[in-house]
């Protein structure tokens, strides 16, 4: 709550760091995903400050809507750079959308510098916002605006995309997978305390959407979170970027950390994912990518690469009581006319996945008509010995929304028989077998005994009970 100041305290069960620890012993992947009574709360928070109908929000709604931070930007942003520090991955910002040195709101943020200093702490009288539950919400005491500096809020303002309700909720998703506890945080801020709320008999409370209010609300929507992997970074940017659907190339970025995008999209995919004959159904795609630049794994000291490795297991591996991991599949990127490429793609696989870690590889070439590949059999054999899908072919000139390898990634995801797991359809049958023979195991244990049973009562008279039961239980 609140102090006397009107600082906002975030409860401790909400900012603790064991959310985010892939090293904890009770890692849960379902604390990294939002759950109904948030995606409600968005919902809510999308239709309340919408300001053309409920089609988008412009840059002046997300302003306001984030206008209870002292940087009204949204967490994804140049704020995440704090925000996150620590954390596996950041969101990617690209540089058409990333303000310059600028006063925003009265704060001199540099995304360069560490700590933002405020140029006025004087209160605006008319500045409260008030959060979709009712309440006014105020972490600090709101700078004023430098009139001045109007230019760069207007530019930094403008610099926030608009959303429509499907990228609004998908950016939040994204969050969510880059850190449960500071999504969570960043929720409280804007009023959700969840059970709390549901509970709450305030007339305040943020109202209930329902789904068929919500645009697209009655699709069907799935997710694909991917960590992409690879020694050639402007070949998986290229990758990333066309399934997002960008038709501009960006500058690879500089950082040596894992960076995240997301994007939405809609498909057209059979009603089962099992049987071809199917008839299709418009369904809305959640993309959330991760890429990992080859720095992250090359500069990395052998003890480095152990701890990598255990990030991948709780990333690829662990599963919740459903089977949810926090990240569907490793995409391995190699060049096909690079046989250096693909021996790294298939070191990452040696040292840092399982065998009951998802992937698949992803082969690229220049053009469509490009044909060098002077080791195609090796590819194929490699993932054929592992009862691996064969590598899907990419050329970096073709676009690739509703692309060939986007649908790849749907049936990895959402087809139970995709072999994305090494040796996976052997492993199930050992597992069967195995099944069986407890099953046979614990029949043939209760016929011995019922056998043994019968026998003994043939050798007791009758009436003679207490004496076969002294004899199968010989207490003096």
């Amino acid at each position: 709550g609140y102090d006397d100041e009107l600082n906002l305290h975030i409860p401790e069960s909400i900012l603790s760091p064991e959310c985010d620890d892939l090293d904890a012993i009770n890692f849960d992947p379902s604390a990294w995903r939002l759950n109904a009574s948030e995606v409600d709360f968005l919902s809510s928070i999308f239709y309340q400050f919408q300001s053309d109908g409920g089609a988008m929000l412009s840059s002046e709604d997300l302003n306001s809507i984030f206008s209870v931070f002292p940087i009204p930007l949204p967490p994804w942003s140049v704020r995440s750079k704090q925000l996150l520090k620590g954390c596996f991955s950041i969101p990617r910002i690209d540089e058409d959308v990333t303000p310059p040195t600028s006063l925003v709101a009265g704060v001199t943020f540099d995304p360069e510098i560490e700590e933002h200093n405020i140029t006025s702490a004087d209160p605006s009288p008319s500045s409260p916002s008030i959060s979709p539950s009712g309440v006014t919400i105020s972490s600090s005491p709101l700078p004023s605006i430098d009139v001045s500096k109007s230019s760069e809020l207007d530019f930094t303002m403008h610099a926030i995309k608009p959303l429509t309700y499907l990228s609004w909720m998908n950016h939040w998703h994204m969050f969510c997978t880059l850190s449960p506890s500071r999504c969570r945080a960043e929720l409280f801020s804007l009023g959700h305390v969840g059970d709390i709320l549901a509970r709450s008999k305030d007339l305040h409370a943020t109202p209930t959407v329902s789904p068929s209010t919500i645009p697209d609300g009655g699709t069907k929507t799935i997710f694909i979170r991917a960590l992409v992997l690879g020694s050639n970074d402007q070949t998986k940017r290229s990758i990333i970027n066309n399934l997002h659907g960008i038709h501009h190339d960006y500058a690879v970025s500089s950082s040596s950390q894992p960076e995240t995008s997301c994007s939405v999209v809609k498909v057209m995919l059979p009603n089962n994912m099992n049987k071809s004959m199917q008839n299709e159904t418009e369904t809305v795609v959640h993309l959330i990518v991760t890429e990992v630049p080859s720095s992250y794994y090359l500069a990395s000291s052998a003890s480095e690469k152990k701890l990598l490795r255990k990030k991948f297991i709780a990333l690829l591996e662990k599963q919740n009581a459903i089977g949810d991991r926090v990240y569907d599949v490793a995409m391995l990127v190699f060049d096909t006319g690079d046989e250096q490429s693909w021996g790294y793609a298939k070191d990452i696989e040696s040292n840092l996945l399982t065998g009951n870690m998802p992937r698949i590889f992803v082969g690229t070439r220049e053009n469509q008509h490009d044909s060098s590949s002077p080791s195609v059999c090796e590819y194929q054999n490699h993932c054929k010995s592992m009862d691996l899908e064969e590598p899907i072919g990419v050329s970096l000139d073709e676009t690739m929304v509703d692309s060939p390898l986007l649908h790849h990634l749907v049936r990895c995801t959402q087809d139970a028989s995709f072999r994305s797991i090494p040796h996976g359809e052997r492993n199930k049958r050992l597992a069967a077998i195995k099944r069986k023979c407890l099953w046979f195991g614990s029949v043939v244990s209760v016929s011995l005994v019922v056998v043994f049973v019968f026998k003994e009562t043939k050798k007791v008279e009758r009436g003679s009970w207490r004496h076969f039961f002294h004899r199968l239980l010989p207490f003096n």
